[in-house]
């Protein structure tokens, strides 16, 4: 359908450490991958989504019965499909996937939604939002602020990591 190529996306919840694609954006912390995706006037009857343990579909209905696709295909890691939820709140569609945890925190970093995707972009990458979650026991979230520093190849990232390391540890700035 013409001008249905490319939907801007709206003013969705913060999403750090993620990027975009043709239809969504997206973010990351250490636990949920969250996709969100402009819903205009649409409801959620106006939407198909399907989240499988691998594989991720999500279609709103164009005319009619027929349907166009926003974001479909296998997912870069695989998650908890019980834990998975989705709504249409405030003209965003907003799809919390929860990631798959037993794989470890290193496995964890997604650098895009789906598989074979690198949509990360620099500006996002928020280490504390990343690994300083409330409740992460130390270990993992060194774990994690090291994938994050590892998979990114950001050396600020690293940086700042370290800083929030330091300041939940009690110790301060350096």
């Amino acid at each position: 359908a013409p001008g249905m190529d490319r939907i801007p996306c709206m003013a969705a919840p913060s999403l750090k450490n993620g990027g975009s694609g043709a239809h969504y954006r997206w973010g990351q912390s250490a636990r949920e991958v969250t996709i969100a995706i402009n819903a205009g006037s649409r409801r959620g009857r106006d939407f198909r989504v399907e989240i499988n343990r691998s594989r991720v579909s999500v279609a709103t209905r164009s005319c009619g019965d027929e349907w166009q696709h926003l974001l479909r295909g296998e997912l870069q890691r695989p998650v908890l499909t019980d834990e998975c939820e989705w709504s249409v709140e405030d003209g965003s569609l907003i799809i919390a996937l929860a990631k798959d945890g037993r794989l470890g925190a290193e496995a964890e970093w997604w650098t895009g939604v789906l598989a074979g995707e690198d949509t990360l972009e620099a500006r996002t990458a928020d280490a504390v939002a990343y690994a300083a979650l409330e409740g992460l026991p130390e270990e993992e979230r060194h774990l994690a602020t090291k994938a994050l520093a590892m998979s990114s190849g950001l050396d600020a990232v690293h940086a700042l990591a370290a800083k929030a390391a330091a300041a939940s540890d009690g110790a301060g700035g350096a």
